[in-house]
Order: C-alpha cells, then structure tokens, then sequence
C-alpha cells in the first residue's frame, strides 16, 4: 500500500488522544494512572487491604515499617477508524478523493499497529457495510492493507449517525475514533459526536475536500446530479452563483469546524491537492501539542 520511505515518516510517530484509556494489554505508551504494572514509581504507606505482594520485605527489614511499591501501567490505545465510502466520495477523476481517505486509514492503522495499539476499522455510507476487526501487532498491517485495497465507493448515501450507531454494537471498549469522511450528511455531525462522547470515546473528524468541490469555475448551463441521492436539476451558472456557492461550502466547512469546537472533539481538514503524508503529519503534531 506504500512505500518504505512512506512507511519510514511514520515509524516514529504516536497517536495521543485528550483522554485517558488503560488497555488490557501493554503497550508503548504509559498511562499515568499509578497501578499494579510493570514499571516501578515509587513508594506510599501501607494502608490495609493492599496487596502483600507489593510490599517491599527489604524496606521493611531495614525500617520496620511496610511499603507498597508502585508501579506505572503499560496500555495499548484502542483507534478505530469510521471511513465513509459513500457514492460521493467516489465522485472525481479516478475516485481520487476515495483513494485518499483510504491512504490516511492505511497511514493511521500502520502507526497504531507498528506501536502495538488496537486498530479497527468501519467503512460506511448509509450503513456499515464492511469492517476489519480490532487488530494488534506490526504483523496486522498486511491484512489491514488488502481489506482497504478491496474497498470501492458504494451507491448509498452518508448516514454518519446511523452507521457509527450500529457499529458501536460491535464494540466492548472506547478509544480514539477517526471519521474520514467528506461530511456530505445532511444532518451533520452533532448527534454522532455526542454519540461517541457519550460512549467516552475521544473524536477526531477528518474532513477531505476535493477542488472542483470546494472551488467550481465552470460557466454555463448545466444538468447536475446530486452525488449523494442522485437527483438530477438543470442550473444557469453565472459568476455570481459561483461566489453563493462557494460561500455556502465555507459555512459547511466552518459548521462542521465548530460541531467539534462546541463538543471538545478535533476537526481537521484538507484538500486532496495536498499530500497525505504531509496532512497526517500535521494532525498527529497538533493532537500531540493540544493533548
């Protein structure tokens, strides 16, 4: 799915969420919650109940007062991924728009993996119609790579809620929730994001934009089809279409921008002209710096 020097940008990186999830297994980030782990901290007083077993003897015998020992947990980080595959992410020359959510999913689940946290994925339009299970361990990636290549566009429309409500019936434990999508739901993001909050999940929306989406130059009459329903309207573009239209899309993005401002949840966006890579990049920074 990429290259090694792709794969050598993200080798270092880590994915941090505002929350604090303690995983059932270790992993290569340390939780700050002080428990029975496995790396030492420090010491506090005995107080009954504790377990003997952190009792530090040698302490004890030198000072004939009792010590518990403690100690850091290792958790892994559980990060699913909410890839719309609606028919209008297929829109574009060669499905570009699709093949870039996919590129980010891919990008996302080899950082997770590659640092031994849980990855899962739901590919849904007006429901979830694939998924790959929560996975863990470099050695996933592979499979995580062909279920993304078998992906294609669906002809449903984008139903976030909807979808997102279903597969929360799959899943035991939150985490970090991705939503890459182009956000073409007419009734927005709000009830998905207090959806996953609720669930204590901590939510990222991804949002792709595609240039003759965002900023249409073509004049004349035309016969357009909406890319989510399929409804046909005949329209006059003037110039002065052109500057309502692009408005309207400013506020659409800017909707959806403080949907997630108003909940605590990040919004991030980008046109597909930019390289993924480099987009990824920037995001990871700015969750690490705003953790």
């Amino acid at each position: 799915m990429f290259d090694s020097q792709t794969l050598k940008k993200f080798e270092y990186l880590l994915l941090s969420s505002s929350k604090e999830y303690v995983g059932q297994t270790s992993g290569a980030r340390r939780a700050s919650k002080l428990t029975g782990g496995v790396e030492f901290v420090d010491y506090r007083d005995y107080v009954f109940g504790d377990d003997l077993r952190n009792l530090d003897w040698n302490v004890y015998a030198r000072l004939e007062q009792p010590f518990i020992k403690q100690f850091q947990e290792e958790g892994d980080l559980p990060v699913y991924c909410f890839l719309d595959v609606s028919r209008s992410m297929g829109t574009g020359a060669n499905s570009a728009k699709f093949q870039y959510a996919k590129n980010l999913v891919g990008a996302l689940g080899y950082i997770s993996l590659a640092r031994f946290d849980s990855f899962g994925v739901f590919a849904f339009a007006s429901k979830t119609e694939r998924s790959f299970p929560l996975a863990r361990g470099r050695e996933r990636f592979l499979d995580l790579a062909k279920f993304l290549e078998a992906l294609e566009p669906s002809s449903g429309a984008t139903d976030v809620d909807g979808s997102v409500r279903e597969a929360l019936t799959k899943v035991r434990k939150p985490g970090l929730a991705f939503v890459v999508s182009d956000c073409y739901d007419r009734a927005g993001l709000d009830a998905t994001l207090e959806r996953l909050i609720a669930r204590r999940f901590d939510p990222v929306v991804l949002q792709i934009r595609a240039p003759e989406e965002e900023n249409p130059t073509d004049l004349g009459d035309y016969v357009y089809e909406d890319v989510e329903t399929g409804e046909t309207r005949t329209y006059t573009i003037d110039e002065k279409a052109l500057r309502r239209y692009r408005e309207k899309y400013r506020n659409f993005l800017e909707s959806n921008r403080l949907s997630c401002v108003k909940r605590g949840a990040r919004h991030y966006s980008t046109s597909i002209d930019a390289p993924f890579d480099g987009f990824l990049l920037d995001v990871v920074r700015q969750m690490t710096i705003g953790r």
